[in-house]
């Protein structure tokens, strides 16, 4: 789903983008709102799409030492890694429901648009990243950690 809705979103941004320089260099008549929801669209493929990076396990990693222990050993790191990034991710979770919440009642100059819609990516990117961390974690122990690299 997550694929799906980063599909439409990035669409919407280039057929935005695209309208907007037709527009602007063809009509000579520039859509004042185009540019703002480009932008946005472009924040929910940041949150959504960092849920994909993290689906696939292509976050930058720095492995240099951890290649060279007994697989057994990276096992119990990777899953101490993904425990921390669960951690970090519960946090952003809370700390930006207070930054949507405190936006509900801004509204964005071209579009007009709710500015907590557009912050309602980082929470929502976090908890879809929460899941898949927990998904993880469940699946390494019931298996056992699966070694990185």
């Amino acid at each position: 789903m997550v694929r799906w809705a980063l599909v439409s979103i990035f669409s919407l941004m280039i057929a935005v983008t695209f309208a907007q320089v037709i527009f602007r260099y063809v009509l000579r008549s520039p859509l004042p709102w185009s540019e703002e929801l480009a932008r946005y669209c472009f924040v929910w493929i940041v949150f959504l799409g960092a849920t994909l990076g993290l689906e696939r396990g292509v976050h930058i990693g720095v492995d240099i030492l951890t290649i060279l222990l007994p697989g057994r050993v990276q096992r119990w790191l990777a899953a101490i890694n993904e425990v921390l990034i669960l951690a970090f991710v519960l946090l952003i979770i809370l700390a930006s429901v207070s930054v949507v919440d405190a936006n509900r009642l801004q509204f964005s100059p071209a579009l007009g648009l709710q500015m907590a819609k557009v912050y309602l990516a980082i929470p929502l990117g976090m908890a879809v990243m929460a899941l898949l961390l927990l998904g993880k974690l469940v699946e390494a122990f019931r298996r056992g950690p699966a070694p990185r690299g």
